[in-house]
């Protein structure tokens, strides 16, 4: 029990380190390894999965924003990804696990679709407690994802010996 946490904990770094690499970048545009990681968990083991490492994976990925100095204070915006995961991990694994069919058009659609949500979720979040990033990619990264996706889950699947389960 404690070993599967320690493997999934060591997925969640891996997923974060992937991000903070220019290896799969392309035109300046990068994948979102984090979303990918929590949709297969949601996915494949259901709500709680989805929100557990959805805010873990969110935190680390907050963590890697850094400060901001405004004025005299340095803000962080550590939550805001972390919010936007678990939120995500939470919806697809209550009410699109049911629906979910292992095959490579459903995981590029609900790639595509989570990614997309999930970034402008982010986006806004952004928006409203700090001020518009215009340099975060929403369709870039969400397309990206959708192109990946097929072959991330498969991967994932064969490290995590995780075959579909049963709603």
């Amino acid at each position: 029990m404690i070993l599967e946490y320690v493997v999934i904990g060591a997925g969640i770094f891996i997923s974060h380190f992937l991000n903070g690499t220019n290896a799969f970048e392309i035109s300046g545009y990068k994948p979102d390894f984090m979303v990918l990681f929590v949709l297969f968990f949601a996915l494949r083991r259901g709500t709680m999965a989805g929100i557990w490492i959805g805010f873990f994976g969110g935190l680390l990925s907050d963590s890697g924003l850094g400060g901001e100095i405004v004025g005299n204070v340095v803000t962080y915006k550590i939550g805001l990804h972390s919010l936007t995961f678990c939120l995500m991990g939470y919806i697809v694994g209550k009410f699109a696990r049911p629906a979910y069919h292992e095959n490579q058009i459903s995981i590029m659609l609900y790639s595509l679709v989570v990614t997309l949500v999930t970034r402008v979720a982010t986006y806004f979040l952004f928006s409203l407690f700090f001020h518009e990033n215009l340099n975060y990619s929403i369709f870039s990264t969400s397309i990206f994802n959708a192109i990946i996706a097929p072959i991330f889950f498969w991967i994932l699947g064969k490290l995590y010996r995780l075959e579909q389960a049963e709603a």
